[in-house]
């Protein structure tokens, strides 16, 4: 094969100028039309220098998009941080979201039967009896450098009429003596304490049990089993023999000073409490330094089991992903525990996600020795941190995710019926600022009774027991209104951001398209030129 110079004379047999895009401009033999050589270089450098472009143009539009939304992160921790001027303390100091405490007790309706004869015991459930929650954090004093706030908290609770059909004041429920339930546990451990002391002293701590037992039942009437209306179980009530030990010193018994025993404190306080404010690292917000003027929780067993971690569980951290646990300190429990991922809801178009106290939180084999775990999976055991030593052990209610050995415990007849939307506790958490929208911390309170011979009250009854006393819930839900404002606050400039971000990414993609374009135009057209420019000067070369 070889090529041949074109003489002028041999110019008319060549083809007229072909069209811009035209290519095929030589011709080789069979009359195929095909690109020259000379212009491919031509080409491949303009479409190069486009891809360059183009390339560069996009990836600085990406960075500036991540860039962007990295700086709508930072304004977001920023006003989340729980600072004097940041948009969240003053809905961290008054929440508002309305909270309801509602309450449902259990009646025991055949006590003499269990407490004689050992039968089962049948509970049925009493109420709603709902109380809206009034919680005001007060005395608010930051650090030098703003990264850790010190606070007191208020809290009243006002009986909602229009939520509670049963009078609290006129509803009696027949339950335990808690009260005496404590003595009675103190009695137990004062024996046990002597039991390997000279005879002597065995027998004067026997005498003062006994005395003291007498007088429990003959000038103070008090039994194992009381008749108390709802708003006094709840809220408290004087008993006669605690005021009367009231007056001694008694190291061993902690005992009120007032008399009073109650479940509930109807105007409470707690303080001194300290939280990081996550001005600096935004993970720490709202997470708990120090609660009700303790470092650490006393009582527990181990150092681990102490710690206090997490926060109150109405604000996290901003930026919450669903791989996360989310650490909450419980002050009902003494103690902290997590709530894991279970699914996104969404409530007055706010998206959030729902996070649940998982199963395996209530396995001992994943418990710290120090919570004391000494029952079947699916409660926590109290005793060691509960008011005079009462044996406390707190489930789910109506032992939701709980052992069946639990149930087995109660008569068939009683109002125990574990429902999953009913009874296990949530927060409904949205994810860009870390607040808590909607929740209900949901928990029971069961007390653990045992047959022993140390008391004449524990003689009869069934070998063990955990009889169900009362389930509560701690719930709030933001209403539409909180929920625009959140809108207003947080998506509507985050919307604004990004969709001029990625208007701006859509206007330079498409300007790349046009640049493209134009480039390979005039690349193509430069290589046509170069071509007409070789056939006027009889340089175009053809393959044999």
């Amino acid at each position: 094969m070889s090529s041949t110079p074109v003489t002028q004379g041999e110019m008319s047999n060549v083809p007229e100028e072909q069209p811009l895009l035209g290519y095929n401009v030589g011709i080789a033999r069979g009359g195929k039309r095909k690109l020259p050589p000379c212009c491919m270089p031509c080409c491949v450098v303009y479409m190069i220098i486009t891809v360059i472009i183009c390339g560069g143009l996009a990836i600085g539009l990406g960075a500036a998009y991540n860039s962007i939304n990295d700086e709508v992160q930072k304004v977001v921790a920023q006003e989340v941080a729980l600072t004097p001027d940041g948009e969240t303390i003053d809905k961290f100091a008054n929440s508002p979201v309305p909270v309801h405490m509602t309450f449902y007790l259990f009646n025991l309706t055949n006590a003499d039967e269990f407490l004689n004869n050992g039968s089962k015991p049948i509970v049925k459930e009493i109420g709603p009896f709902v109380y809206d929650e009034n919680k005001t954090k007060f005395d608010m004093i930051w650090n030098k450098d703003e990264s850790i706030l010190r606070y007191n908290e208020s809290c009243i609770y006002t009986l909602n009429k229009n939520k509670t059909k049963l009078n609290p004041l006129k509803t009696n429920i027949t339950t335990l003596n808690l009260p005496l339930l404590g003595l009675l546990v103190q009695f137990e451990k004062l024996q046990k304490m002597v039991e390997n002391l000279p005879e002597i002293a065995k027998k004067l701590v026997d005498d003062i049990i006994k005395g003291l037992d007498t007088a429990l039942k003959n000038e103070f009437s008090e039994n194992l089993f009381m008749t108390r209306s709802v708003d006094e179980i709840i809220w408290g009530y004087e008993d006669p023999f605690l005021k009367y030990l009231s007056q001694f010193n008694l190291s061993f018994l902690p005992i009120p000073k007032d008399g009073r025993f109650s479940l509930e404190n109807r105007t409470g306080f707690t303080g001194p409490n300290m939280v990081y404010t996550g001005k600096y690292d935004s993970r720490d917000t709202a997470r708990y330094l120090m609660w009700n003027g303790q470092f650490s929780i006393s009582g527990w067993g181990t150092p681990y089991a102490m710690m206090l971690n997490g926060t109150e569980a109405l604000l996290f951290h901003p930026g919450i992903n669903k791989d996360e646990r989310l650490e909450v300190f419980v002050s009902e429990l003494f103690r902290s525990g997590y709530f894991s991922y279970y699914q996104d809801v969404t409530e007055y178009g706010v998206k959030m996600y729902q996070f649940r106290l998982p199963q395996e939180e209530l396995k001992k084999a994943n418990q710290d020795p120090g919570f004391f775990m000494d029952a079947p999976d699916g409660v926590l055991n109290l005793t060691a941190v509960y008011p005079l030593n009462v044996p406390v052990v707190v489930s789910k209610p109506h032992f939701l995710d709980a052992d069946k050995i639990f149930r087995s415990y109660l008569n068939d007849s009683s109002d125990i019926k574990p429902d999953k939307n009913k009874h296990d506790a949530f927060l409904n958490v949205e994810p860009i600022t870390g607040a808590t929208l909607h929740a209900a911390k949901r928990l029971q309170i069961n007390i653990r009774l045992a047959k022993t011979s140390h008391l004449t009250e524990f003689a009869k009854l069934p070998n063990i027991t955990y009889l169900p006393i009362v389930w509560v819930e701690e719930g709030g839900q933001l209403d539409s209104s909180s929920a625009d404002d959140l809108k207003n606050q947080v998506y509507t400039p985050m919307k604004i951001v990004k969709g001029g971000t990625i208007g701006a990414i859509a206007v330079g993609g498409f300007i790349s398209v046009i640049l493209f374009l134009l480039l390979f135009i005039y690349g193509t057209y430069k290589c046509e030129q170069k071509i007409k420019n070789r056939r006027q000067n009889g340089r175009i070369q053809y393959d044999d």
